[in-house]
């Protein structure tokens, strides 16, 4: 998986990562692989599995010691910062689990910090669901719209992530 995630860091995206490559990488026949991964699918899972676990760290780190709005700041830059220094692994973490119980639990580690804040902020889940998906939403789409270079409207866009973290705890306190 080193390897794979080699790939990936210089492709960017997780399906531009070939089995084949990865096994030249290694000096190994393709056919070898299938014995550690169950093709092509199964790599791009245990891709995800690693950007989770990278997200879910750095999350992590943001969130340690932190609560309320400082907690949802840190939280935030860090998620948009590891978007845009490691673009194939968040790439990658963005895989729906459907009936795969250990990513579904790698998805709910990377979510906790968020959701150990808006618990704090007395969310119920459902209440809670909705901020996330919004959280998400804003720093998926200025990731996305930034590493395409479309953030083409004057001003610094760190200035909007500033912005956008202010109107999340501005609305969370009320």
């Amino acid at each position: 998986m080193d390897a794979a995630v080699d790939v990936l860091v210089e492709r960017g995206r997780p399906e531009a990562v070939a089995l084949a490559e990865v096994a030249d990488r290694l000096g190994i026949r393709t056919q070898s692989l299938y014995a550690h991964v169950d093709g092509a699918d199964g790599l791009r899972r245990e891709l995800a599995l690693r950007g989770l676990q990278a997200l879910t760290e750095r999350l992590n780190e943001a969130a340690v010691g932190r609560a309320g709005a400082d907690a949802i700041e840190a939280i935030v830059v860090a998620w948009v910062e590891f978007a845009a220094e490691q673009p194939g692994l968040y790439a990658a973490s963005l895989r729906p689990p459907g009936d795969d119980a250990e990513l579904a639990n790698a998805i709910a580690a990377a979510t906790r910090p968020l959701n150990l804040v808006f618990r704090s902020y007395g969310l119920d889940d459902d209440a809670a669901r909705h901020w996330f998906r919004l959280i998400f939403s804003t720093v998926h789409g200025f990731s996305v719209l930034r590493a395409d270079g479309l953030l083409t409207v004057l001003g610094d866009p760190e200035d909007t992530v500033r912005h956008a973290i202010r109107v999340f705890t501005d609305q969370l306190a009320r």
